[in-house]
């Protein structure tokens, strides 16, 4: 069986638009990027890093219980592309040596490797759903970070976190957007 592009294409956006963009995951990051802010207020680095790894575990449970409100039921989507995006969370989970050790060794340095290493996944991710905004996320995020981080080092436990946050808002809000035109250009192109 051959594949052409344009099918491609439309197995990709209407996967996008049958999760609803898994909007309730980015609202799950920002809610985590949220609460590690206000942790960055009281916090010294070396709290605030293990703080940081251990909440990071319940941003899937978030967001999966997030999914019914937000009417983003990226669970019960399902496509042959799909795995892309999984794998890519996966994948970014083998970070995780890597930022215990920069959190043991180097706490300071904790909230530029997990912003940007948290975010590694979501090019994939936006390949899967054929979503610009999830490439938009990922480049802004990265610049930013690390913007704040070189241009504001007092604010790297609370303002990069923050910023990090109102990232996640503006890609989930971004990608409800994203998901009503797609679903347009499905409708427009359907039997094309």
């Amino acid at each position: 069986m051959t594949i052409t592009k344009h099918d491609l294409l439309r197995l990709r956006r209407q996967y996008f638009v049958d999760a609803q963009g898994g909007i309730a995951l980015p609202v799950a990051g920002a809610i985590y990027w949220s609460v590690l802010a206000a942790a960055g207020l009281n916090m010294e680095a070396e709290q605030w890093g293990l703080t940081a790894a251990i909440l990071s575990g319940f941003i899937f449970p978030v967001g999966f219980l997030l999914q019914w409100p937000l009417r983003s039921n990226f669970m019960k989507a399902k496509s042959p592309v799909s795995g892309v995006a999984w794998a890519a969370i996966i994948a970014i989970n083998f970070l995780w040596p890597v930022h215990f050790v920069i959190i043991s060794v180097v706490p300071a340095a904790a909230p530029l490797s997990l912003a940007i290493g948290m975010t590694l996944h979501w090019p994939s991710i936006g390949w899967s759903y054929a979503s610009r905004v999830c490439y938009l996320h990922s480049a802004a995020r990265i610049a930013v970070v690390t913007l704040l981080w070189y241009g504001f080092p007092d604010l790297r436990l609370t303002g990069l976190p923050l910023a990090v946050a109102a990232l996640y808002l503006a890609a989930a809000a971004g990608m409800a957007l994203e998901v009503r035109w797609t679903r347009a250009w499905l409708a427009r192109t359907q039997g094309a």
